[in-house]
């Protein structure tokens, strides 16, 4: 992966073909060459507008009482896209995204005022693939991608720090699907530096920004089977090397071996799960029982597991239960790290607040969710033609009553494991084709594991335009 220091390999290959057809007549013989006709290059493009306004209260802090525990903003993200195939089967893709912010008084110490980040090439890759027809058809991507895999619920988002600004890996990937046996094969190397101008020039101001704590490399096997009716299985390998960048960056290596089954039961019930171990060796700071850095072996796990119920009748009524567990560090343990990584699962997949509150116990990192247990269902219903309303409760818990990473362990009561009970309310609406809107409530009650039992909220409003 040392070529992705400086640019992205950009992937072109051209596909000539000659056809000769031999008709013969009933008195002489001839031959006709038939050459087919080159499809003309094919260019498109778009763009999507996005304009978000977004509170919390006391999400990040964990006090009602503590100063600036309100943070409210707008977020405009604009978004536009190039895509151009220049012979059959290769595919070239550019995607430029900009997301000026602006921030109210109450949000943050340095005052109300505009946010003008930089714009950033978020997509730009190479794509060939072999014919459809093909008895094993091969994909190649390389270059500056989206990638989601499974539920997402590991790999899904590369540049957690920018929030839905961007979500991109620097990555090569191949998909060779073998159809005799049903099976799709994935093989991903990846590179993700901090700093986004380190392998692709940024647009407009030169600031700071990071988009992660560390500069990562890692490496995917996955491989999906479905032989059998109905379901489909899973399984896979992950590499990830961290090295630290910022203060709350990570130095180590994770290996991270699981599976997932998904499947349908009958016509109304579906049900997916998954579950993974993970090994390696992190150097981290432990803050509790005393400040130190130490390089210590992994030893984590990690398990979700979803079942939806759809009532098929006019309103699309759907409930799904859900629960989920992720490890948390053992404070009597010294010699091994039981504290389980999410990879590339830091988003906010189980709620807006939390992908704010897990920084006070992780080292300032959003999303990184660890320590947790929850168990709860979502109750969809359509009232309305292209709108949905969610409901979602949860509890959440922690299986360890210490968070040894905590930056302020004032804030945690170390003798509880109730974490909160967790509501939430989504709202989705499509106006037209090209327009959408969307409603997004939160409110968790936090429990005997945080020492204040404050709720904290967050709201969300949303409109996007696509052209």
């Amino acid at each position: 992966m040392s070529s992705y220091r400086d640019q992205i390999v950009t992937l072109s290959l051209a596909l000539c073909a000659s056809v000769a057809a031999f008709a013969q007549e009933k008195k002489a013989e001839s031959v006709a060459v038939q050459t087919p006709i080159t499809p003309p290059a094919v260019f498109t493009w778009g763009g999507d507008a996005r304009v978000r306004y977004e509170a919390y209260d006391s999400a990040q802090t964990l006090n009602a009482d503590a100063p600036f525990h309100i943070r409210d903003y707008y977020r405009f993200r604009t978004r536009t896209w190039a895509n151009y195939v220049p012979f059959q089967n290769t595919v070239l893709n550019v995607r430029l995204a900009a997301e000026p912010r602006y921030w109210y008084d109450n949000s943050t110490v340095a005052g109300e005022g505009k946010e003008w980040k930089y714009a950033i090439i978020d997509n730009l890759y190479a794509k060939w693939s072999t014919p459809s027809s093909a008895n094993v058809p091969v994909s190649v991507t390389i270059g500056r991608q989206d990638i989601q895999l499974g539920d997402q619920w590991l790999v899904g988002d590369g540049t957690p720090l920018d929030g839905s600004w961007t979500n991109y890996f620097d990555a090569v990937r191949a998909t060779i699907e073998i159809k005799d046996i049903k099976t799709k094969l994935e093989v991903i190397a990846l590179n993700q530096q901090a700093h986004p101008k380190d392998h692709l020039p940024i647009l407009g101001r030169q600031n700071a920004y990071t988009l992660m704590e560390q500069d990562e490399e890692g490496a995917i096997l996955y491989a999906t089977n479905k032989s059998i009716k109905d379901t489909q299985i899973d399984g896979y390998f992950i590499y990830k090397k961290d090295q630290k960048v910022t203060s709350s960056g990570n130095n180590g290596e994770a290996y991270t071996a699981g599976a997932r089954v998904a499947g349908t039961i009958s016509p109304k019930w579906q049900y997916t799960a998954e579950a993974a171990y993970q090994w390696g060796c992190r150097d981290l700071q432990v803050r509790y029982p005393t400040t130190q850095t130490r390089s210590r072996h992994i030893d984590a796990s990690a398990a979700i597991a979803k079942l939806t119920y759809q009532f098929k009748d006019k309103l699309n009524n759907q409930i799904t239960f859900l629960t989920e567990y992720i490890s948390g560090d053992d404070v009597n343990s010294t010699g091994t790290d039981e504290m389980f990584d999410v990879l590339w699962g830091r988003y906010p997949r189980v709620g807006e607040t939390w992908a704010v509150a897990y920084s006070a116990e992780t080292g300032s990192r959003n999303a990184q969710y660890q320590n947790l247990s929850r168990i709860g269902a979502t109750w969809t219903i359509s009232p309305i033609k292209d709108g949905s309303i969610a409901t979602s409760y949860f509890a959440m818990l922690a299986p360890e009553s210490v968070p040894t990473r905590a930056t302020s362990s004032s804030l945690f009561s170390r003798d509880g494991h109730f974490r909160a009970n967790m509501l939430q309310v989504v709202a989705k609406q499509k106006f037209s084709k090209l327009i959408s809107g969307l409603l997004f409530v939160e409110a968790s009650f936090l429990g005997d594991y945080y020492t204040h039992h404050d709720m904290i909220t967050f709201v969300r409003a949303e409109v996007m335009f696509s052209f």
